[in-house]
């Protein structure tokens, strides 16, 4: 008995019928020899024949097409947006935000409404505190001191983030041990508000005066973060200074443009080699600034004292220094 015969067909390809042909616009799908990425997880993903598949670590579906990342759309007439419960993800808290914060000794909810019996056991239940270790606590209490601090200086929650990483990250490789929180806070501030690019008008001054720490205790931190995390803190910009003072004296834009091109004519200056303090520059910047816009109308250098903190004396003497660069603001305005 012979065994039957096999016979084989040659199927036509897809597109392809009574001899006329066409590009299919449906996508190849994948086989088993294409190892296809996951994109929300980035592990290897294997089909055979199909056009989606499915990863077996996030369960994604993987099609051809790229995954959608527009906002779910919204139809009707009214535009309300859906309220979302729970605060954002932030490092200027030790658990991050996420914990439940539910006080143990409530008695009342936020309406003022007393609570019951079976609601106050519910608040009393040790799973709504949180379970903060001594690290964390000790993490938690600093990080209130860098609230405080940022609030009292008026310094923008990005530079407060900022601040708060670089304190974690000194913290658990152990630089802060044996020495004062207080210091690495005002260090840390100081860094981020460096560091940033908005020029904030924060000096060390400030820093100090609003912190508990003492100036040797924010020298000590400053060079541990130098030395041992490789942190870099650049100098103040004295340019920082000039739109807070001119707004406090609540004098024209132009001051406050003639002061900024004074200053800028002076850092480019290549003989201008002296140290002098940014907070001096921008003073003297300021009073030469006020005698070639408004000579007549400017303010006494007690004024610009208590408005930028340096003696009188000293912008007296640093003003002359400032106007020899007041060609580049004639030429300016000759324009």
């Amino acid at each position: 008995m012979c065994p039957p015969s096999t016979h084989t067909t040659d199927v036509a390809s897809v597109g392809q019928t009574n001899g006329n042909s066409f590009q299919s616009e449906a996508p190849p799908s994948p086989t088993v020899t294409d190892g296809r990425t996951c994109p929300n997880c980035e592990s290897v993903v294997k089909t055979i024949d199909t056009s989606e598949g499915v990863c077996r670590d996030c369960q994604t579906v993987i099609t051809a097409q790229p995954l959608s990342t527009a906002p779910k759309p919204t139809y009707g007439d009214t535009h309300s947006e859906s309220a979302h419960s729970g605060s954002r993800v932030t490092l200027l808290y030790a658990d991050q935000g996420l914990g439940a914060g539910v006080d143990t000794s409530v008695t009342t909810d936020t309406n003022g409404t007393p609570l019951s019996p079976s609601q106050q056991r519910v608040c009393n239940d040790t799973g709504w505190t949180k379970q903060l270790r001594p690290r964390e606590y000790r993490l938690d209490s600093a990080l209130s001191e860098l609230r405080r601090l940022g609030a009292a200086l008026n310094v923008p929650t990005a530079e407060l983030e900022s601040a708060a990483r670089l304190y974690r990250i000194a913290h658990k490789k152990g630089h802060v041990q044996g020495r004062s929180v207080d210091g690495f806070i005002a260090a840390c501030l100081l860094v981020a508000v460096r560091q940033s690019s908005l020029s904030l008008p924060v000096s060390v001054r400030e820093i100090e005066s609003a912190s508990p720490a003492t100036r040797d205790q924010v020298r000590t931190a400053r060079g541990v973060l130098t030395l041992h995390l490789d942190v870099e803190i650049p100098p103040i910009d004295p340019q920082a200074f000039v739109p807070q003072a001119v707004s406090k004296l609540s004098e024209s834009h132009r001051v406050e443009r003639c002061a900024m091109r004074l200053l800028t004519a002076r850092r480019s200056d290549v003989d201008a080699t002296e140290s002098i303090s940014p907070r001096t520059l921008a003073a003297a910047a300021l009073h030469a600034a006020f005698s070639l816009v408004t000579p007549q109308a400017r303010p006494t250098l007690d004024e610009i004292e208590a408005v930028i903190d340096v003696s009188a004396s000293t912008i007296s003497e640093r003003k002359s220094e400032l106007l020899q660069y007041r060609e580049v603001w004639e030429a300016s305005t000759e324009r």
